[in-house]
C-alpha cells in the first residue's frame, strides 16, 4: 500500500468512531430517560450538549492546527475523545454523563477540524478526491452501524456498551497514528489569538443554544432575547477585534475568495437539507405505522447508498471540475426531498422512502467529498487548519439548524393539519403528522435548491477563471 494512504487508516477509524457516537444516541434516548428516571426533555441535553460544544470549538480546533501542525491535535483529539467515552460508560449519574459527553466533544473537535487537513496536506491535488472519497466511506460506515449496534446492544446488553465499543477503536488509531501519519516540522507562528477565540467561542455557543433550545425557553422572551443579543454583540466584537491583531484566529482575508465562500454557503445549505430529511424520515415512517424494526431498516439507505457513492464523486473531483460534481450531488439531493414530498399522506411502502432516501445518499457521496475539495483547495497551505475547522463547524451548523426547524416547523404543520380536520382519531392525527413533515420537506428542497445555484455560479467562476489563465499563459 502507498504510504500516503496507510495515513488514512487512522482518519477512517476517528470517522467511523465519530459518527457511531453521535448516530447511537438516537436510539438510546429513551433507555436514558427510564434509567435516569427523568423527562425526555431532561436527557436530549446528553446529545444536546456534546453537539454545542463540538460545533462551538471547531473554529480553535482548526486555527491549532494552524500553529501546532495537524497530526498533534489529532491525536491529542483521540485521546480525549476516547478517554471521554470511557467516562460516559462509567457515569454513575446523568450530570456525570453530560459532562463526560462535553468533554467527548472536546475531543471530537480537535480531531474532526484537523482530518480534511491531514487529508489536503499529504495527498497531492490529483489524488486529494479519491481520499476525501475513502474518509466519507468510514462516516457512511458510522452511520449505518451506529443505530444498528445501539439496538443490539440495548437489545441485550446495559447501555454503557454502547459507550465501550468506541474504546478499542481509539486505541488501534492512536497506535496506527504515530505509526503512520509523519512527524510535522514545528510551526514558527506560535502567537494564540486569545481574546477572539473567547468572542468567538462567546457567539457561537449562545447563537447555537438559541437555534437548539429557541422553541424550549421561548424565542421571544427575556431569556431567548439575551442569549441573541449576547450573539450578536460577541459576533461584531469578535470582528473587531479580529481586523485589529496582527496574527488572527481567523484571517477575514480567506472571505474575500469567492470560491472558499460558495462552497461554505453550498455546505450548509446541503447540511440544512440532508439533516431535515435524516431527522423527519423516522417519524413519516413511524406516522405510516410503520414497526421500528422496519424504520431502522429503512433509515439506513441514506447512509449506504453515500457510502458506495462517495468514492466515484472523489475520483470524479479529481478529473473534472469538482464544481460540476457538487451541482450533481446537490441536485440529486433536491430531486429526493422532492420526491418524499410527493407521497401520499393516506398510504405509502416504505421501498418508496428507501429509493427517494437512497437517491440523497447518491448526490451526498459526489457532493460531500467535492464540495470539501473544493473549500480546501482555495485557501493557502497556512490556512489550512483553520480553513479545515472553518467547514468542520459550517457543517455542523447546518446540522443543529436542520434539527431546529424540523422539530419545530413539522410539530407546528401537523398541528395546523389536525385542526383543519373535523375528527380526532388516531388515523387523522397520523396524516396530520405526514402533510406537516410533508411541508418541511418542501423546505428541504427549498435549501437544496439554492445550493444548487450557488455550485451552478461557482462551476462556471471557476471555468471562467480558468479559461482566463490559460488565455494569458499563452
Amino acid at each position: 500500500m502507498d504510504q500516503k494512504y496507510k495515513i488514512l487508516i487512522p482518519l477512517m477509524i476517528a470517522g467511523v468512531m465519530n459518527t457511531v457516537d453521535s448516530s447511537v444516541m438516537n436510539v438510546a434516548m429513551s433507555t436514558f430517560a427510564e434509567f435516569f428516571k427523568v423527562p425526555l426533555q431532561t436527557v436530549s441535553w446528553i446529545s444536546s450538549a456534546y453537539l454545542l460544544v463540538l460545533a462551538s470549538l471547531l473554529l480553535t480546533s482548526g486555527r491549532i492546527g494552524d500553529i501546532f501542525g495537524f497530526k498533534k491535535p489529532f491525536e491529542v483529539g483521540l485521546f480525549i475523545f476516547t478517554m471521554g467515552t470511557a467516562l460516559c460508560g462509567f457515569a454513575p449519574n446523568l450530570a456525570t454523563l453530560i459532562t463526560a459527553r462535553v468533554f467527548q466533544a472536546i475531543g471530537a473537535s480537535l480531531n474532526m477540524a484537523a482530518i480534511p487537513a491531514l487529508i489536503t496536506s499529504y495527498f497531492p491535488q490529483q489524488e486529494r478526491g479519491r481520499a476525501m472519497g475513502f474518509y466519507t466511506i468510514s462516516v457512511s460506515v458510522g452511520l449505518i452501524l451506529g443505530p444498528a449496534l445501539g439496538g443490539l446492544i440495548l437489545t441485550k446488553f446495559i447501555w454503557r456498551y454502547i459507550f465501550f465499543i468506541n474504546i478499542p477503536l481509539g486505541i488501534i488509531a492512536l497506535i496506527t497514528s504515530s505509526l503512520v501519519i509523519p512527524k510535522e516540522t514545528e510551526k514558527k507562528d506560535k502567537n494564540f489569538d486569545y481574546g477572539g477565540t473567547i468572542l468567538a467561542l462567546v457567539f457561537l455557543i449562545s447563537l447555537l443554544f438559541y437555534i437548539n433550545q429557541g422553541s424550549s425557553i421561548g424565542w421571544l422572551s427575556n431569556t431567548g432575547l439575551v442569549v441573541i443579543l449576547t450573539s450578536i454583540i460577541s459576533f461584531i466584537a469578535f470582528i473587531f477585534v479580529e481586523k485589529k491583531t496582527s496574527n488572527p484566529m481567523l484571517d477575514l482575508a480567506l472571505f474575500n475568495n469567492k470560491v472558499f465562500v460558495g462552497g461554505l454557503a453550498c455546505n450548509f445549505m446541503y447540511f440544512v437539507a440532508q439533516m431535515v430529511m435524516v431527522f423527519l424520515a423516522p417519524i413519516l415512517l413511524s406516522a405510516a405505522t410503520y414497526p421500528p424494526k422496519v424504520i431502522g431498516f429503512t433509515v439506513i439507505a441514506f447512509p449506504a447508498a453515500m457510502m458506495f457513492f462517495a468514492p466515484i464523486g472523489g475520483n470524479l473531483s479529481d478529473r473534472v471540475n469538482p464544481n460540476f460534481i457538487s451541482v450533481l450531488g446537490s441536485a440529486l439531493a433536491g430531486l429526493s426531498v422532492l420526491l418524499l414530498c410527493t407521497l401520499s399522506p393516506l398510504s405509502f411502502s416504505y421501498v418508496d422512502v428507501i429509493l427517494r432516501m437512497s437517491i440523497f445518499g447518491v448526490g451526498g457521496g459526489l457532493f460531500e467529498t467535492s464540495n470539501a475539495l473544493i473549500i480546501l483547495s482555495n485557501v493557502p497551505e497556512y490556512r489550512r487548519g483553520i480553513a479545515s475547522g472553518i467547514l468542520a463547524m459550517v457543517r455542523n451548523m447546518g446540522m443543529v439548524f436542520g434539527v431546529a426547524i424540523s422539530s419545530l416547523l413539522s410539530s407546528l404543520r401537523s398541528e395546523y393539519y389536525r385542526q383543519t380536520m373535523i375528527l380526532a382519531t388516531d388515523a387523522i392525527r397520523d396524516i396530520a403528522a405526514i402533510k406537516g413533515v410533508k411541508d418541511v420537506y418542501m423546505l428541504a428542497f427549498m435549501f437544496a435548491s439554492a445550493c444548487v445555484l450557488i455550485a451552478l455560479i461557482g462551476a462556471f467562476y471557476t471555468k471562467k477563471t480558468l479559461s482566463i489563465e490559460k488565455t494569458s499563459m499563452r
